[in-house]
């Protein structure tokens, strides 16, 4: 692991460099003593019309690249109706980076939810360690409270666990339609998942908005999703341990 993602400040300034690099791009990778996985440095901006060949969606009709101004964004821009078969409490469209499945890594990427203010229950995803559709973490960031709302979760076949503590409702993350930077630093090794909401870029190291620890899923694809609402992801930047992806983790039935 380099050792940036060892200590917090020093990802977190990585982080933010990374968020801003033009367009969509890969280093060289680095090939590590480790057999099996290398180093990458990733960015994706959405500068092109359509999404890469890296990206594969669950529903491919719901997902556009839309733009603002200068900024262009991934959208899942049509909201879901109803859930998958068997699919059970989860989010259940997501689009996954498939280029690459990851171990421990730093992701930035500013996040927006874009459904109405007046819908119960609003919230964007972050997914990785994905191994298979049924096996994989993910951040849950919404505007309500509960013990599956504001967390870090892990999915296992048809049951869940929160990563956190679900004795106390945590307070809600994102309660407008605005865009936030999201930032979430994973160590394998020592099984900690840390996540910044809206870190300051010039501050002290900053608190973790959330916290787990779990080493279930060593190795995984990345995925950008909500529950059933629609969302936007703009800047996705990932450093860390990749390796090529194995069957079926990138499979999307």
């Amino acid at each position: 692991m380099s050792r940036q993602l060892s200590q917090t400040a020093g990802a977190l300034t990585l982080l933010l460099f990374l968020a801003f690099l033009p367009g969509c791009q890969t280093n060289p990778p680095r090939k590590s003593p480790v057999p099996d996985w290398f180093d990458v440095t990733l960015a994706d901006d959405f500068e092109f019309d359509a999404p890469s060949s890296a990206w594969r969606f669950r529903t491919p009709s719901l997902w556009r690249i839309a733009y603002e101004g200068d900024r262009r964004f991934l959208q899942m821009a049509i909201p879901p109706e109803g859930t998958r078969p068997g699919a059970g409490i989860r989010p259940w469209e997501y689009a996954v980076y498939g280029r690459y499945e990851f171990r421990s890594f730093s992701l930035s990427c500013r996040v927006r939810i874009d459904r109405e203010l007046t819908v119960e229950g609003r919230d964007v995803c972050i997914l990785f360690g994905r191994q298979d559709p049924g096996h994989y973490y993910y951040l849950d960031l919404s505007a309500d409270s509960g013990d599956f709302r504001n967390t870090l979760v892990r999915v296992d076949g048809p049951s869940r666990k929160a990563l956190l503590s679900t004795t106390a409702a945590r307070p809600p993350t994102i309660t407008d339609r605005a865009w936030h930077r999201v930032d979430i630093l994973r160590d394998v090794d020592s099984g900690t998942i840390k996540v910044y909401v809206d870190a300051e870029p010039n501050s002290a190291p900053p608190k973790p908005t959330l916290e787990g620890q779990d080493r279930s899923y060593p190795w995984g694809t990345i995925a950008l999703g909500s529950f059933g609402h629609h969302a936007s992801f703009a800047r996705l930047a990932i450093e860390g341990q990749a390796r090529e992806p194995r069957a079926p983790g990138v499979s999307l039935p």
